[in-house]
């Protein structure tokens, strides 16, 4: 059946979605919905996802929201691909990674897109509340040294590669340059976003 993505093409939420259907070869039918204009907002977009947020992905009148779940459920459709984990310890760790991620420096990188852009530039609103700039860019500085560790021995961030890749990475192509953070002493990263990139669907995904 068609999998329909409901998307904004800059948001790096869905454009994690893009990626990880590229790297299984799954066809997206994309559909963009800017939330900027009040596309998210009409009564036929709530009904499919209450938020009002993209990503949402459909397929056959199923529809599911939030990203780490859409590539969890598209990584399904690979069982042979185990991007998902390939034994009960690496799923484990999956999961592990994904909550450490949205609970931790994603959600930090969110407060500062909100006060950086979204407020000044989309609500109209006064942004960079210094207090929360600074609490934001406290937790990046205690959550990337977490994972800069965690990829020192491994080419992918549980060891193979799996949906945590494509959760995180795509975070990192636009967040240095739009939200002022210095990732440049986190030289593991580097290494590991160098692999990402090398793959041939990343930078037009």
């Amino acid at each position: 059946m068609t999998i329909t993505l409901y998307e904004l093409q800059p948001s790096p939420h869905a454009r994690k979605v893009r990626l990880l259907a590229a790297e299984l070869g799954i066809p997206l039918n994309k559909v963009p919905v800017d939330p900027r204009i009040g596309e998210t907002r009409t009564s036929e977009f709530l009904a499919k996802n209450p938020n009002g947020r993209v990503p949402t992905l459909e397929e056959d009148g199923f529809v599911l929201w939030e990203s780490p779940a859409i590539l969890k459920y598209l990584s399904a459709k690979h069982p042979e691909r185990c991007l998902c984990g390939a034994d009960a310890k690496t799923q484990a760790l999956v999961d592990q990674w994904i909550c450490w991620w949205v609970g931790g420096p994603e959600a930090a990188m969110d407060a500062l897109a909100w006060e950086m852009l979204i407020k000044p530039k989309v609500l109209n609103q006064p942004g960079f509340d210094p207090g929360i700039m600074e609490d934001a860019r406290a937790r990046l500085n205690r959550f990337l040294p977490v994972l800069d560790k965690q990829l020192a021995d491994r080419d992918y961030i549980v060891g193979p590669l799996t949906v945590v890749d494509f959760l995180i990475g795509p975070r990192f192509d636009s967040a240095p340059a739009l939200l002022d953070i210095d990732i440049s002493p986190y030289k593991n990263i580097d290494a590991w976003l160098g692999r990402l990139h090398a793959k041939p669907y990343w930078k037009d995904a």
